[in-house]
């Protein structure tokens, strides 16, 4: 099941198109080295191809840049990744950035989504209990009072 609310998703579908344009110039330019043709056709599948390849190249970068607001974004990231890198190379689909694997930076992303999508569930259970007057925990600390350099911990602590 799609998620199209995740903005995620419509840059998965970017990539993936930019994906297919890219082999697409380089089939075209592989046919016409193959034919030996010189001069300015050459150049010119030539510079399509680098063309393409950057705009795949920023587009996967905006992969990273999109962070997930779903779960089902979150997998829908991880599925593409394996799904590409699984018909292709991976460094024909995802360029190599900062002398690491682009499998980094997804996992990277999709672990801070995560992260903050279970922060957000937390702050919104917690609001919830507030809400129907239920007692939100609140955390304890035990002070030994009868040791002075314990109370002048905890109240700098606060200050």
């Amino acid at each position: 099941m799609k998620n199209t609310d995740d903005p995620i998703v419509a840059m998965i579908e970017a990539h993936r198109r930019a994906c297919v344009e890219t082999r697409a110039t380089f089939e075209h330019q592989s046919v016409v080295e193959n034919e030996f043709v010189a001069g300015v056709r050459w150049i010119a599948g030539n510079d399509a191809a680098g063309e393409a390849l950057a705009v795949q190249d920023d587009l996967a970068v905006k992969l990273l840049e999109t962070r997930p607001t779903t779960i089902a974004g979150a997998a829908a990231l991880l599925t593409y990744y394996v799904d590409a890198v699984t018909t292709t190379q991976p460094e024909v689909a995802f360029p190599e950035l900062d002398g690491r694997d682009f499998a980094y930076f997804i996992a990277r992303n999709v672990a801070a989504a995560l992260s903050n999508m279970a922060a957000a569930g937390d702050a919104i259970e917690q609001h919830r209990a507030g809400a129907q007057g239920q007692q939100v925990p609140r955390p304890t600390r035990h002070v030994d009072h009868s040791n002075p350099s314990n109370s002048s911990v905890a109240a700098n602590a606060f200050t």
